[in-house]
């Protein structure tokens, strides 16, 4: 298998094959992404993608409705978001995140091992998802789990009371015995900017391959369009929760990036970002599990609670302590 392009050829070969796609098919957005795809898939090798989206939970055999990429919203948000960032490999395949840049995206995991991914959003809280109970007494801060970083013990956790098995209210919180210092707690985005929002940018420790089983440990980071900002829409007649499995006026439903790339295995709990006018990042999701579209672990798109509907709530927890 032939070695993956360096960063500047990748660049190079993402913002030709926009240029080929957008002449090839310059009215027609499902025609546009399958041309992109073909350009792609010649020039660019990338790991599979990785959503619902922790240890232990299965996905639908079958699709109850239309593939992701015959909803309009979702062929439109690719074709806006290829031509925002032309030369942003996120876009293709994720790219590990560097440094301390979203640094307050976290490993979740018990004792023994690590699983889902959390947002800082208060010195020692963390936001992840509810169904990441089952891993909620330490979380690490840095890029690698199995490099350098820093590990802070939880000394309670907090699953949302309305949580159930539907994955309803899929927010928990993590107290931590400490408070982690130098870094920067993630606001939480306002209502208006997620209502308003075309795409987002998913930051997660999960799995590369699309049955979940690999790559689980680094910290990497994907653009992705926005399909529905609140489960509120409908798609060739039938409402988004009936195609996609969300909850209405609780979740975002976003498309994969324009490859088979998505939140995975391991990605549970991690954020959803949005940036404002003036490139400031907040916290609008919370990753929570795969669409009902999906026949592979990973790749059909994801389901993100927002957290803005929740406000109250985890405002009511950090009170307390």
């Amino acid at each position: 298998m032939s070695k993956p392009l360096s960063d500047a050829r990748l660049k190079t070969a993402v913002r030709q094959a926009i240029r080929n796609a957008e002449k090839a098919a310059p009215h027609d957005d499902r025609a546009f992404l399958d041309a992109l795809r073909m350009q792609t898939a010649a020039q660019v090798r990338v790991p599979g993608g990785g959503g619902a989206r922790s240890v232990g939970l299965g996905r639908p055999t079958q699709p109850k409705g239309a593939r992701l990429d015959q909803d309009p919203r979702y062929l439109a948000g690719v074709r806006a978001l290829a031509r925002r960032t032309a030369a942003n490999a996120r876009i293709i395949g994720g790219t590990a995140v560097k440094g301390r840049e979203f640094a307050d995206c976290v490993a979740v995991g018990d004792d023994d091992r690590w699983g889902c991914t959390g947002t800082l959003i208060a010195p020692n809280v963390v936001l992840t998802a509810g169904h990441c109970e089952v891993l909620h007494t330490r979380v690490f801060v840095g890029n690698d789990v199995d490099g350098k970083g820093r590990v802070f013990k939880v000394i309670r956790h907090v699953r949302h009371p309305r949580w159930d098995n539907r994955l309803r209210h899929d927010v928990m919180l993590l107290i931590l015995q400490k408070k982690i210092t130098g870094v920067k707690p993630r606001p939480m985005a306002p209502a208006a900017l997620i209502d308003a929002a075309a795409d987002g940018r998913v930051v997660g420790f999960g799995t590369t391959e699309l049955s979940g089983n690999l790559g689980y440990g680094v910290k990497r980071q994907t653009d992705v369009p926005i399909v529905s900002q609140a489960c509120k829409g409908r798609v060739n007649g039938r409402s988004d929760g009936s195609v996609y499995g969300c909850h209405a006026g609780r979740e975002i439903v976003a498309g994969k990036p324009l490859l088979l790339h998505d939140t995975c295995k391991g990605d549970s709990g991690g954020p959803f970002f949005l940036a404002d006018g003036r490139g400031r990042w907040f916290l609008a999701g919370v990753t929570s599990r795969g669409t009902d579209l999906a026949t592979t672990m990973c790749g059909d798109g994801g389901l993100y609670v927002r957290v803005d509907q929740y406000r109250d709530w985890i405002a009511s927890v950090i009170k307390k302590g």
